[in-house]
């Protein structure tokens, strides 16, 4: 019955005016949700092997162990992107390839995520957490006009990384902090920031002066970095969070001190009278010069006010 009922919906056709819809069958007028349409999905020319991604529901962590409930839910919202990476030949990106191309690496201040692994305490300590990701010209005359820029989770140290990392618990990692560490993928002849001599966020940031990000900003698992099986949220660039959602990926405003812990995440909930979410409003500020610099797209959102949902 209820697969009869998925078929009925889905040969009702799901397109509109551009947008994705779903239909529910509630009632005879099946009810119809918009999904987002900010441009974030799996970077295919970077992704090989059998991963998966995908915007879900949940998870929801455990603050103890010892927890039998699963009580502490996605630090924004109700939902993650969750990934399963089976071994060494997977490889995976879920980014924007739209949004930051032509953004200069020194206006970028603030790069936070929240990481979930999925796994028994005994096996934590041999899972590589995903990454991040930037696809950059380095405008150094000792590279190339390419190389990836990556955040390596696992080396890096508080308060970049948390002091205990735990398993199956929602933790933020901040990218840009001290104790960060970070190579380029064709360093060239240059000796520091490299993978086998890793540098913070700032050093990076001294080295490559004049570094542009070009095909795009990623949250990156694999190749031949091991299984992962977990969920990231909240990816955090300047004064904006990107939060992953089982109907797509939201564009809240952010003040960089304002960042939400999980236990505050539940001032965001989607109605159940209307489908849509609701917020608490943020807390307005002002971006500074050296924000990101956004697609027209975002920064028309921006002009209008802080509006903290769609």
């Amino acid at each position: 019955m209820r697969f009869s009922k998925f078929l009925a919906c889905a040969a009702s056709g799901v397109a509109v005016a551009g947008a994705f819809t779903v239909c529910t069958t509630d009632s005879a007028s099946a009810k119809r949700a918009q999904f987002s349409d900010e441009p974030w999905g799996v970077i295919y020319r970077n992704t090989s092997g059998n991963p998966n991604a995908v915007l879900r529901v949940g998870p929801w962590g455990r603050t103890s162990p010892t927890d039998i409930a699963a009580t502490q839910q996605p630090p924004f919202g109700i939902g993650s992107l969750g990934l399963i990476v089976g071994g060494d030949t997977d490889h995976i990106q879920f980014g924007n390839e739209t949004d930051f191309a032509g953004t200069r690496l020194a206006d970028i201040n603030t790069l936070r995520y929240w990481i979930f692994t999925g796994v028994d305490v005994d096996v934590f300590p041999s899972i590589n957490r995903p990454n991040l990701s930037l696809e950059i010209d380095p405008n150094r005359p000792e590279t190339g006009d390419y190389s990836s820029l990556v955040y390596l989770p696992n080396s890096s140290t508080a308060p970049s990384a948390p002091s205990t990392p735990f398993p199956n618990i929602w933790q933020q990692y901040d990218a840009s902090a001290a104790g960060s560490q970070w190579y380029l993928t064709q360093p060239g002849t240059l000796t520091t920031c490299t993978q086998a001599n890793p540098c913070s966020f700032a050093e990076l940031k001294a080295l490559l002066p004049d570094a542009v990000i070009t095909y795009s900003v990623a949250i990156n698992k694999g190749s031949n970095d091991g299984p992962f099986h977990g969920a990231v949220d909240g990816l955090q660039i300047n004064n904006f969070t990107y939060d992953f959602e089982p109907q797509g990926v939201r564009t809240i405003f952010t003040p960089v001190a304002s960042a939400p812990s999980p236990a505050r995440s539940t001032s965001t909930r989607k109605s159940k009278s209307s489908g849509a979410w609701e917020s608490k409003p943020a807390a307005t500020a002002t971006s500074s010069g050296a924000a990101v610099r956004l697609s027209a797209r975002v920064r028309a959102r921006v002009s209008a006010g802080p509006a903290d949902s769609e």
